[in-house]
């Protein structure tokens, strides 16, 4: 069994309070095992930053799911990769903590799972993104 995790950022998509909203999912396998959308409580001042804070959440959830796996006797042989389409934020995490526990592979903004959680789509590509999954 393998985990894997999608995550996005949509910097500043509320008009209102220029607030991002932020997503991710989880597979375990290829089943949708946790997923989260949520609106940023700080307003960020740029995309990475916006990322940044999605990414940290993300990271927190994929360490407790690691540790619920394992108290469920399911070991994990690799670290989970977290995939994400911001160029900036994975070269600023390849020097953080991260390291052993996943890896950040990047994924083009078209085939972004997570955007569905983050952004309003065509019906279209709404369902190109469901089955994605």
């Amino acid at each position: 069994m393998e985990l894997r995790a999608y995550s996005d950022a949509n910097h500043g998509y509320d008009l209102t309070d220029h607030n991002s909203v932020t997503g991710f999912c989880i597979f375990l396998g290829d089943s949708l095992f946790s997923w989260k959308s949520k609106k940023q409580s700080i307003v960020s001042q740029s995309s990475t930053e916006a990322e940044y804070r999605d990414m940290g959440s993300t990271t927190k959830e994929i360490i407790w799911l690691c540790w619920l796996l394992v108290d469920m006797r399911v070991s994990l042989s690799h670290p989970t990769p977290m995939y994400c389409e911001n160029q900036s934020f994975i070269q600023i995490a390849h020097n953080s903590v991260f390291h052993g526990t996943i890896t950040l592979p990047f994924v083009s903004s078209s085939l972004q799972i997570t955007d569905f959680f983050t952004k309003s789509h065509s019906i279209s590509h709404f369902c190109f993104l469901v089955g994605k999954s």
